[in-house]
């Protein structure tokens, strides 16, 4: 069962490494669009504007896809915390927190407002609509839920990340617009 407890450690940092990007994503998004909200000359019907919301929402809805499926064929947050609730107990060293049952419940019915998003919409050229577009609250539920169970699943093995999977930003990515006399 070590090899076990390996397998879960590399996913669990690569799984924690993905959701740290994503919340990246969103601060950065969430930056950029309160920086306009200052700047009503900024704010235009533009293709850079469509371009920044098209990336954001392509990347998160395409990493809370990818982490919620739970094919064989990958590593997924879903994969993870489903194998780990199933085979924790013949591990040693190994325990799960009390909480761990609904973390991956919340995530599961999050990510799913998601998901099926992401397949039809930016996936494929799916010529169904789907059941349901997202909201970026939704969105944003579903990042903080796949934050939630990584940090579970990560401390479960020892991992490094035992608060949130967001890194600290040494450098403002903001400091670019700064530079040029903008109220960020």
């Amino acid at each position: 069962m070590d090899n076990k407890v390996a397998k879960w450690s590399k996913w669990a940092e690569a799984i924690c490494e993905d959701c740290g990007n994503v919340m990246l994503s969103r601060d950065m998004f969430l930056d950029l669009h309160r920086m306009l909200q200052k700047h009503p000359e900024m704010q235009q019907a533009d293709y850079f504007h469509e371009y920044m919301r098209d990336t954001y929402i392509a990347h998160v809805t395409m990493m809370l896809r990818k982490h919620a499926k739970k094919s064989s064929n990958g590593i997924s947050l879903a994969l993870l915390a489903s194998d780990m609730q199933a085979n924790h107990v013949q591990v040693s060293g190994v325990s799960l927190e009390p909480d761990f049952d609904s973390a991956i419940q919340r995530f599961e019915t999050c990510a799913a407002k998601v998901e099926a998003f992401a397949d039809r919409v930016v996936a494929h050229n799916d010529p169904r609509p789907p059941a349901h577009t997202p909201t970026y609250n939704e969105i944003d539920e579903a990042i903080e839920a796949m934050d939630v169970l990584s940090v579970k699943c990560s401390m479960a093995v020892g991992g490094n990340y035992c608060d949130t999977c967001k890194p600290t930003v040494q450098y403002g990515w903001l400091n670019i617009f700064r530079d040029m006399g903008i109220e960020t």
